[in-house]
């Protein structure tokens, strides 16, 4: 029992004790000091707007209601800090001395403004405060600061709990508000590390931050000081190890390890993008050397990029241009691969599709004017989910939305692509390009590309192009351009074509089920969207394939005729020829005999001999005439004309004649006669 009274009066005389205690805490002076030191520490005003209270639990010191921290005259969004209360806790023993020794400050559910304005300044430069005498500024921070140069607050420790942090940049056009700040800010005088750490809420995503500073007073002054930070959110994490300064520049060692980027981009007020597979839709890991300047640029060195199972190497610089920022630099790495971005299956994919194809869903070129671009990209190999490119060299150009593909080498399919491709977003969407396919294997080619496995052997190709849209449907209705290809020697699978025309059955499938060839060529424009060829030609040891038609390019269909020939004669002439016509759906074309068109031919051949036997009677009875109408001449006129005579001919023997006659005239005139020979031919 006795025990029991002991403790009980203990407890009492301890209640006793701390009631004692709250009556001589000097309420007013703890909550001026703070206050000062706050407004030493910012250069700013601070004013209490409530209640002041001694606290004994959980510190010794004082409960402030309602706290302001005035921001410069420039920011209208508010005060820095408006918090619902400051608890300030004090030093027991020091107290007890005489002594106020303040070792932990925290607001409670405060609001803080940052803001940048459109001309670079911040409202956190505390570096001259309200003070408008710049000497009188300079005495003050110096007796304030220290050897460090940053006013000492004071405080072991500060804390913010339920704290919202609003952040507006002029400059960038943002305005993030954070919820849910909780935060704890070590700031030990002089040289010695300043640390923090706390937690916030993003857009319902949760973050945490570990960070500290070799000398806050130093950075705050302008120094450069070594620091770290470390940020966590759930999908993620992130850390800087470097020196940095409030010019704003840094310089450090960069890491990411990320699943999810949107809580790290809604910070900068950016929504995450959908990346595609390969390019970081699962995860994005990233290392590398990063220095910001004071000048506004940002440099990246050593930089190492994973994107889901693709690595890529970068040495980039990023300037700001007089409208958007410039990036150059280069870029590399060994197999990038894309699945699903290539392929029969991206050609024709996607929501939206027309019945017979194109996708009509809008094309976003927004992002080609976020970024002026001068890249080089050097890749081993580049796969596009089954449609393989290896090597890949090629200069990225970007101005102002449009977007330039030179491409110096690409190796494809045992042979290569070179030239242009072009993706212009200033006003409206267009593509377009100039392209040369040298020497490539079409089996695979079209295999990956057109999923059509029936052509063997290599071929070349060259195409100008043109689409203007704004989605791929109305691109490709309305495409613009030129081309040609040369084949040389290959086959055809699954029908033998020289069969069909000896059979008359264009079901005929032959032994082999291969339409063998030396050599294929052709031409063709692009108009509104219409492919147009005149003189397919495909040359075979079995004999000839010509063929005329056209490809409708937006609408997937084709009216194309081609006219075999086989069973070649001893000059290489091809004798039975049966036009084929394709019509209808590309997916699907109908296959038939052209018979309209052989009756036309038929009817032309007729009209042709016609013409021509009609001709040959014309030329006959034109020589009877001439032939009756010669003898009649030279039975008159007593002339030699023979068949073949040109008119000067004939003339010349028509005046020598009439010359003769003329002599004889004279003769008789004048007394002379001719021999009785001339006399008679006269007279006849």
């Amino acid at each position: 029992m006795r025990w029991i009274i002991r403790s009980i009066v203990g407890v009492m005389i301890l209640a006793l004790v701390g009631v004692s205690t709250l009556f001589v805490v000097p309420t007013e002076r703890i909550a001026t000091l703070a206050t000062d030191r706050i407004a030493e520490a910012t250069g700013r005003e601070v004013v209490v707007t409530g209640d002041v209270r001694p606290t004994l639990w959980p510190h010794l010191g004082i409960r402030a209601e309602g706290l302001r921290v005035g921001n410069p005259d420039w920011v209208e969004a508010g005060p820095l800090i408006a918090a619902e209360r400051l608890d300030v806790g004090v030093n027991w023993s020091a107290l007890f001395s005489g002594q106020i020794q303040l070792e932990r400050a925290e607001l409670i559910g405060p609001e803080i403004v940052l803001q940048r304005g459109a001309d670079g300044r911040v409202s956190w430069d505390f570096s001259a405060g309200e003070i408008a005498d710049a000497a009188e500024a300079q005495v003050a921070a110096d007796e304030a600061a220290g050897e460090g140069g940053l006013p000492a607050i004071g405080f072991e420790r500060a804390v913010i709990s339920d704290g919202r942090l609003r952040w507006i940049d002029e400059g960038a056009g943002q305005d993030i508000t954070i919820a849910g700040l909780d935060a704890e800010l070590s700031v030990p005088g002089g040289e010695a590390r300043a640390t923090l750490s706390g937690s916030a809420n993003v857009n319902g995503a949760d973050l945490a931050i570990e960070a500290a500073v070799d000398g806050l007073a130093g950075l705050i002054a302008g120094e450069v000081r070594g620091a770290v930070l470390a940020l966590d959110w759930d999908g993620g994490e992130a850390g800087f190890d470097g020196r940095v300064s409030t010019a704003p520049a840094l310089a450090g060692d960069v890491t990411l390890d990320a699943r999810e980027l949107g809580p790290i981009l809604a910070l900068a007020g950016t929504a995450a993008p959908d990346l595609p597979q390969g390019l970081g839709r699962d995860r994005i890991r990233a290392t590398g050397r990063v220095t910001l300047t004071n000048e506004g640029t940002a440099h990246l060195r050593s930089g190492q990029i994973t994107l889901d199972d693709n690595t890529l190497y970068a040495e980039l610089d990023i300037t700001q241009g007089a409208d958007r920022p410039m990036v150059r630099g280069a870029i590399s790495g060994g197999r990038l691969s894309l699945p699903g971005m290539g392929g029969a299956d991206a050609a024709g994919g996607g929501g939206g599709d027309t019945a017979a194809g194109w996708p009509t869903d809008r094309i976003d070129v927004s992002g080609l004017f976020a970024t002026d671009a001068e890249l080089s990209l050097a890749l081993g190999a580049l796969d596009l989910g089954g449609a393989v490119l290896e090597p890949v060299e090629s200069n990225i150009t970007l101005t102002r939305g449009r977007l330039v593909f030179d491409i110096a080498r690409i190796g494809s399919y045992g042979g290569r692509l070179a030239g242009q491709f072009v993706v212009n977003g200033r006003g409206g969407l267009s593509v377009g390009g100039d392209l040369l396919l040298a020497d490539v294997q079409l089996n695979p080619l079209l295999t990956d590309f057109a999923d059509w496995d029936r052509l063997e052997g290599s071929g070349s190709a060259s195409l100008e192009f043109l689409g203007v849209g704004n989605d791929l449907a109305t691109i490709m209705d309305g495409l613009e351009g030129r081309g040609d290809l040369a084949f040389g020697a290959g086959a055809i699978r699954g029908f033998d074509l020289a069969g069909m025309v000896r059979n008359l059955d264009t079901s005929y499938q032959g032994e082999g089920q291969r339409t063998v060839y030396d050599r294929v060529t052709a031409e063709f424009t692009i108009a509104d969207g219409i492919l147009e060829n005149e003189d397919l030609f495909l040359d075979a040891p079995w004999g000839e394939v010509r063929g005329a038609g056209s490809v409708d390019l937006g609408a997937q269909t084709l009216d194309y005729r081609v006219i075999p020939g086989v069973m070649r004669d001893a000059e290489g002439v091809a004798g039975v020829q049966v036009p084929v016509l394709i019509s209808g759906p590309w997916s699907s074309p109908r296959i038939r005999p052209d018979l309209e068109y052989l009756a036309q031919q038929e009817l032309e051949e007729q009209r042709e001999r016609l013409e021509a036997e009609a001709r040959a009677r014309l030329e006959e009875e034109a020589d009877r005439l001439e032939e009756e109408a010669r003898t009649r001449a030279n039975e008159a006129l007593g002339l030699d004309i023979q068949d073949g005579d040109g008119r000067e001919e004939i003339e010349a023997q028509v005046q020598e004649r009439v010359n003769e006659e003329i002599e004889n005239q004279l003769l008789r005139i004048f007394g002379g006669s001719p021999d009785e020979e001339q006399a008679e031919e006269v007279v006849e």
